[in-house]
């Protein structure tokens, strides 16, 4: 669950309602001077269905010793690693391409984003989080070398070797931006930091996404700049159409509540609505 405080009321967003807005996004990329996803389909599953693990969870806002609610980052680590291990079960299970991508932002959002989003901390030599990043590992080297013998998928040697220089370093080699499936990787952390950044915040303030792929084999940002209380504008602009309009599911409900949790029954989903433009 995503949750923010804003004038004595919680705003609670669902982590799938979270991915399904990153599936959006995924589903209307078309910049011109931005990568595209290797494999099309694929990529829009994994970005649509990344948290899928949380979908039991989140049916209902989780409370601490004092009665405030639990959001996604300070959620048990047991129960944490194994939302996301059922997660990538459920994408893979759908496409194994797209299992793999969930895979690695499963496993890179404990062990700091495989040096891409350096905000993350590298909690892999933890528990329970040490087994969990080296069983997604194993499981991402098993999906790869299954790929591989598919000439139809963007896996080959060199993505098995970009796997395990990442499994063994934690970080991308020199020259890894020429391998699709990091191109992809990177283009998928893209998306749920524009998501995130939408679930998660109250009032606009101007960000960067950082080191989303270009067609050129490099990486760039997309400033993001409130224009309007619901418009923001996009730099470059990366989608099929001059404007996307999105909504964002939330329910909200004052901090002062006497059960916290029929109170969040009792509020509608209210949709707030944000258009992004060029």
């Amino acid at each position: 669950m995503i949750v923010t405080e804003s004038a004595g009321r919680y705003r609670f967003v669902t982590q799938p309602d979270h991915a399904a807005l990153a599936g959006r996004f995924a589903r209307h990329w078309a910049a011109d001077s931005l990568a595209e996803p290797a494999a099309r389909h694929p990529f829009v599953v994994a970005a649509e269905l990344h948290d899928q693990g949380w979908s039991d969870y989140d049916t209902r806002p989780r409370l601490d010793a004092d009665g405030e609610p639990v959001g996604f980052i300070e959620t048990d680590g047991e129960d944490w690693v194994r939302f996301y291990a059922r997660g990538v079960d459920v994408v893979a299970d759908v496409d194994p391409y797209a299992g793999l991508l969930a895979s690695m932002n499963a496993a890179g959002l404990r062990r700091g984003g495989y040096g891409v989003r350096t905000r993350i901390l590298d909690l892999s030599d933890r528990p329970p989080f040490e087994g969990f990043v080296d069983a997604e590992e194993e499981r991402q080297a098993d999906l790869a070398a299954r790929l591989a013998a598919d000439d139809g998928t963007p896996v080959g040697e060199r993505e098995r070797a970009l796997l395990d220089a990442l499994h063994a370093e934690g970080s991308a080699p020199a020259g890894a931006i020429t391998s699709p499936l990091w191109r992809d990787y990177l283009l998928l952390q893209a998306l749920d930091s524009l998501s995130l950044y939408l679930c998660n915040t109250v009032q606009f303030s101007a960000t960067t996404v950082e080191h989303v792929p270009t067609d050129d084999g490099d990486t760039t940002g997309i400033d993001v700049e409130p224009v309007g209380p619901a418009t923001l504008r996009l730099d470059p602009y990366p989608f099929d159409n001059p404007s996307l309009a999105v909504s964002i599911p939330r329910r909200v409900v004052p901090v002062g509540a006497e059960d916290l949790v029929e109170a969040y029954f009792d509020a509608d989903v209210r949709r707030t609505d944000v258009t992004l433009v060029a």
